[in-house]
């Protein structure tokens, strides 16, 4: 099977069309059509069903997506290998974290792989929630995933550390103390991310084991709008303790939670081996 069309199949998956994908690739509609037909020839199966919203994968092509991107991190991973023999002087790494990890403790993560390997080019992606990140580890779409320890199921997972998790309250917020208890907290016009996402699910957990329920004020799904939202005077919410420091800093009330909320911070991907950069990178993890 022909990498290239493997390659501009995917283009045409990942840009949502062959228009799309003939500018981000710089290839010409017309040949990658071509590919495209070739390939579904090949494999004797359609594999887009064109449309008014663009090109829509059909089951087969559905089928295919994992594969291919599989053959693709493989042939990377070939060259990442010969690449590794000068000292990682090239190649790019492809790293899923959830939107709430990027500050802390990816950003450091990052930067001192970067620090050790500037040659390398560092793709940072943030899915919404632990199910879409370990999709995106699973497909290859991502070598290497930072997420809580809700569920690993089918990964190779490595413990980072922990993260404790704080309430923020509007500026101005009358208190009795620097602790809140979480019956307290569930009683507060609270803002929160949307169901599923990695803080919301600790949250409606400890509630549950407390036997109470979310009071919601606000429900988003914009992660950086929570702070905003809070520093406004929506509501309550409950966040890293990293960035309840940068809250706090601009007004916010800020209290421990009671009994504490943490969660354990893991690195994940797929079993089996590794290219250079992900292998150094996970090794730099931990330091």
């Amino acid at each position: 099977m022909d990498l290239r069309r493997l390659g501009l199949f995917l283009a045409v998956v990942d840009h949502g069309g062959f228009t799309a994908a003939a500018k981000a690739t710089y290839v010409a509609q017309p040949a990658i059509s071509l590919a495209v037909h070739e390939l579904e020839r090949e494999l004797g199966a359609a594999l887009f069903v064109r449309s008014r919203r663009g090109a829509v994968l059909t089951p087969a092509g559905e089928a295919l997506v994992g594969p291919a991107r599989q053959a693709a991190r493989d042939v990377e991973n070939a060259a990442a290998a010969v690449a590794e023999v000068t000292g990682l002087l090239a190649g790019r790494l492809d790293v899923a974290a959830l939107p709430t990890l990027a500050a802390d403790p990816v950003a450091a993560m990052v930067g001192r792989f970067r620090s050790a390997h500037p040659a390398v080019v560092v793709r940072l992606a943030a899915p919404a929630d632990p199910v879409a990140l370990f999709d995106a580890v699973h497909s290859g779409a991502a070598e290497v995933g930072l997420t809580d320890a809700s569920a690993v199921g089918g990964l190779d997972a490595h413990r980072i550390g922990s993260q404790e998790l704080v309430a923020i309250s509007p500026p101005g917020t009358a208190v009795r103390g620097m602790t809140l208890t979480v019956k307290s907290l569930a009683s507060c016009p609270l803002v929160l991310t949307e169901p599923g996402s990695s803080v919301r699910a600790l949250v409606e957990a400890a509630f549950a084991e407390a036997g109470v329920s979310a009071s919601l004020a606000v429900e988003t799904a914009q992660r950086d709008a929570v702070i905003p939202l809070v520093l406004a005077g929506a509501g309550t919410a409950v966040v890293p303790a990293t960035l309840a420091a940068n809250a706090a800093a601009q007004g916010a009330v800020v209290r421990a939670l009671r009994p504490r909320l943490r969660r354990v911070v893991m690195l994940v991907h797929r079993p089996g081996v590794l290219s250079p950069a992900a292998r150094r990178f996970v090794e730099l993890a931990g330091s």
